[in-house]
């Protein structure tokens, strides 16, 4: 009875507490543990990347609220469908009602040009319509150009005059950049717990289609490698290869083919960051694992694209992307970690492979595998990585505990046959080794309220690459 009284004083002045790990705790002293050993143990590396040459995708995003502008189309709620490429309104719904329901990001092309540019014209006449730069380049271009700023950052891809205005004034965009008339993303937000038909969103997270001939089809792909050869930058950042999936396969082909051997002159000093995006086509993204995975230094995707990647080409759990709802199992996601960079990585057996790196985000966690010899500062990146979604999501400057929350599971594995094991809020970063390959894993403080989801796995890649050093003389 006296326990019961004091439980009920406790709620009624509203001193808000939990039971965490057998112990009474406040509201958000997790999170501000978290916080606290993040600044303390995430530090810059002694040798940072200063020069940058960053493309090829770049647009404007429109971001509109998914569900208004569906009504505003006068589109009602019906079948669930996951369509690999949206010839209709029946299509978008479809598509939509799809990740909408499962809670995952995903980015489909619109294949009819004019009926592309009647849904951009509605959800231009939306109450509040927001323009922001757009594409996986440009994204990660103007994050670097913000948060780092005596970094040369040069971006090759389609700029137009509405993104020129959008972008910081520090990157420098080359003529052959330049375009006459923007390419345009539509995103298609949506807030955790929103309704659609029967559906309810389990996370927030967007929908993202376009009809985008420049990105689409790599029209700068030539342009952005001929320039390194003037440049010279320390690092290389490609991303847009998702955008190709529209195309024949005879023309998807093709572009692999050039870029595999442009990847191939880049000398292994200089690393080149690759960042996936979703796709739904097994063969081409089989191919870009076959042809191109082995040729880059450092590989960044998220929960679709990993699991994916891993059914395409045969990897371990390959089942797992037909299933996964939510978060991801850590110990499920370490292993195809592993395999990539056992199959694709360099060794010393196969030492044309450039592969060292492998950074893996999602909403709740993120883990990156290295090769010991080729990267430095790894519990930083990841760290620095994980503490930037938070901050971007809320839209804040700072961290706050009071906004962000923890989801990270009670009991996990870090690797399959490996014990089970809790986190300790005063040592967030997790560290270890597998089979001569080292992981940094850190949990991420989610915000609970997010303004802001567009670019968050590209401001991810970007945060966790300039806190990561390059050992360029690893094999030498």
């Amino acid at each position: 009875m006296i326990v019961k009284s004091l439980l009920v004083l406790l709620l009624s002045v509203g001193i808000g507490y939990v039971l965490y790990k057998n112990r009474l705790i406040t509201n958000n002293e997790i999170e501000q543990e978290i916080l606290s050993s993040w600044s303390e143990s995430i530090v810059m590396p002694k040798n940072q990347f200063r020069k940058l040459l960053v493309g090829i995708n770049s647009n404007v995003d429109l971001i509109v609220p998914g569900v208004e502008l569906l009504l505003k189309l006068n589109i009602t709620p019906g079948n669930d469908i996951n369509h690999h490429q949206l010839f209709s309104l029946d299509h978008l719904q479809e598509t939509f009602s799809y990740f909408f329901k499962k809670g995952s990001a995903a980015e489909r092309p619109f294949i009819d040009a004019e009926l592309f540019r009647k849904i951009v014209s509605g959800a231009e006449n939306l109450s509040n319509p927001q323009f922001y730069i757009g594409g996986n380049a440009a994204l990660i271009g103007s994050k670097i150009a913000e948060k780092f700023p005596d970094v040369e950052l040069h971006l090759v891809g389609p700029v137009g005059p509405k993104l020129m205005e959008l972008l910081p004034a520090s990157i420098v965009i080359p003529k052959i950049s330049h375009i006459e008339k923007d390419e345009v993303h539509l995103i298609m937000e949506y807030q955790v717990g929103e309704s659609w038909g029967s559906h309810r969103a389990p996370v927030a997270t967007r929908f993202i289609t376009s009809y985008d001939e420049s990105n689409s089809q790599a029209t700068m792909i030539e342009s952005f490698f001929q320039y390194i050869e003037n440049y010279k930058p320390d690092l290389i950042i490609l991303s847009g290869l998702h955008l190709l999936e529209g195309q024949s396969s005879e023309f998807f082909s093709q572009k692999l083919s050039f870029i595999q051997s442009e990847l191939i002159k880049i000398p292994k000093a200089v690393p080149v960051h690759l960042e996936l995006a979703s796709m739904v086509n097994k063969a081409f993204v089989k191919e870009i694992a076959d042809n191109l995975v082995s040729k880059v230094s450092s590989l960044g995707l998220n929960e679709q694209e990993l699991t994916f990647l891993s059914h395409a080409a045969n990897g371990p759990h390959s089942s797992y992307f037909e299933t996964i709802q939510g978060q991801p199992e850590i110990h499920i996601i370490s292993d195809i970690i592993l395999w990539i960079l056992k199959t694709f990585g360099f060794s010393q057996s196969d030492p044309s492979r450039k592969l060292t790196r492998v950074h893996f985000h999602c909403l709740t966690y993120h883990i990156i595998g290295i090769h010991p010899s080729a990267w430095n500062n790894n519990p930083s990146a990841v760290g620095a990585g994980t503490r930037g979604a938070g901050i971007q999501a809320c839209d804040v400057e700072s961290p706050d505990p009071d906004l962000v929350t923890l989801k990270f599971p009670e009991k996990f594995q870090l690797f399959s046959g490996d014990k089970e094991r809790s986190l300790n809020e005063s040592e967030p970063i997790m560290t270890w080794k597998k089979e001569g390959f080292h992981f940094a894993l850190s949990p991420v403080l989610v915000c609970k309220q997010p303004l802001k989801t567009v670019g968050l796995g590209d401001s991810i890649s970007a945060t966790g690459l300039m806190f990561s050093e390059y050992v360029s003389d690893f094999n030498s």
